[in-house]
């Protein structure tokens, strides 16, 4: 009996000592940090597909490791998304897009695309990216009544605004702001008084902006081969596609980003934040090389309308670009090297400012008040307290007084700002100059 126990005890022994000999040294790491987890998350991340290989071998001979079993979880699972034709919201989304086209070219049966377009297009392509926020959302009954309220007032506001005045443009400018976060606010629910989900909607706008232009773009090269092929039979072909499927699919757009986007949570982070690491050199060297050509180019935004005009949109650019970086930045890192350029593109855009600033005040001063330099002032002031407020944030950052969540709030809190400039310049500006 003992003989036996000896014998058996014998062959376990070596069979565990073949199983080891043949196992390869991959699986043999996995098996010897088994109680070491940041050396398993060294060894997956040096060379993903060789740690996956390795991990199927060691589960072979450890099917009772807990710590593998985690892993082959972490790496295998898939979780359920329903298909693109089965998704619960599909139908729904096709619905608004649907609704917002019909709204945008029917009403050109009668009316002139140039008066109709500009007024009521972007009001209702936004009004319908709420609407698909609001899709699974219980929306307290004082947002709803607030969205009535400022489409009804809005639709009689711009329909009464004469032609081509300054005054009008600058309000129909600004007008797509406030939708814009109408939209915020059903996107956030009752969370929108906080900072920090002000901030969520901001970078949630900044992917859906990525997404859109993108869907656009192959939406562009669409159009074009389709239109090529059907004026070899109908010459008129472009300005049909034009009015009928162009101008109704950009104006359903943004709805349909917003489900593409839904589709693709989850995936998405990995592509903005490399978007982050490459652009934000990108832009800093852009912009510094905007500033010296300037310079030597003999440019004068003081003299030069359209010069200052083309400067004034590059900072708007730059703005949307800056917060759209800060936001992407992880809340838990440490300060690197990307936090430095994100300070230096803030510093070049307050210099931007400073200049656009001061021809603004030179043109106030030299050729008089009108609407667009009052515009275009205001906007200017409020775009550089928010950059100053949010660089000093970020030098705290960076020395270690403060942390990322002070200056997310710095972002947030200023919103409302922006919401009540553009309730001036479309609801109080036109009639203080007579809207001409």
């Amino acid at each position: 009996m003992k003989k036996n126990q000896k014998f058996r005890t014998v062959v376990l022994a070596a069979d565990n000592l073949y199983q080891q000999t043949a196992m390869s040294p991959e699986a043999r790491t996995i098996l010897e940090n088994l109680h070491q987890p940041e050396r398993l998350e060294q060894l997956y991340r040096e060379n993903p597909a060789a740690f996956r290989q390795a991990l199927k071998e060691a589960l072979q001979h450890r099917p009772d490791s807990e710590t593998l079993r985690v892993w082959h979880v972490r790496l295998t699972y898939r979780p359920e998304r329903p298909g693109f034709w089965r998704h619960p919201a599909l139908w729904k989304v096709l619905a608004i897009a649907l609704g917002t086209a019909l709204l945008v070219r029917l009403p050109l049966l009668w009316l002139a695309p140039d008066w109709y377009l500009p007024r009521f297009a972007p009001m209702w392509s936004l009004l319908a990216l709420a609407a698909y926020f609001a899709l699974g959302r219980s929306i307290s009954r004082r947002v709803l009544l607030a969205g009535l309220a400022l489409t009804l007032l809005s639709a009689l506001w711009v329909s009464f605004l004469p032609d081509e005045t300054d005054t009008t443009v600058m309000a129909l400018l600004h007008l797509p702001v406030l939708f814009w976060l109408y939209a915020g606010m059903v996107y956030l629910g009752g969370a929108w008084t906080l900072p920090e989900n002000r901030c969520t909607f901001v970078r949630y706008s900044g992917a859906l902006l990525i997404t859109a232009s993108l869907l656009a773009l192959g939406g562009l090269v669409f159009s074009a081969l389709t239109v090529g092929l059907f004026e070899l039979v109908r010459p008129e072909a472009e300005e049909w596609y034009f009015q009928n499927i162009g101008l109704p699919g950009l104006a359903a757009l943004p709805v349909v980003a917003a489900f593409a986007g839904e589709l693709l949570r989850g995936r998405q982070e990995a592509f903005l934040e490399l978007l982050a690491r490459l652009f934000g050199p990108l832009f800093l060297a852009m912009i510094s090389t905007f500033l010296v050509a300037t310079l030597l180019g003999g440019k004068n935004p003081f003299l030069d309308r359209n010069f200052l005009i083309v400067f004034n949109g590059v900072l708007l650019l730059v703005l949307a670009m800056t917060v759209f970086l800060i936001l992407l930045r992880e809340r838990q890192r440490g300060v690197e090297l990307q936090d430095y350029l994100n300070v230096a593109l803030v510093a070049l855009t307050l210099l931007i400012d400073a200049i656009a600033l001061a021809a603004i005040f030179f043109r106030l001063t030299t050729f008089g008040l009108t609407p667009n330099r009052i515009v275009v002032l205001g906007a200017n002031l409020l775009i550089f307290v928010h950059l100053a407020w949010i660089g000093r944030d970020y030098m705290r950052l960076l020395r270690g007084k403060a942390d990322y969540t002070r200056l997310e709030r710095t972002i947030g809190r200023y919103l409302p700002v922006y919401a009540l400039w553009a309730v001036f310049v479309v609801f109080v500006l036109p009639p203080l100059f007579g809207f001409g």
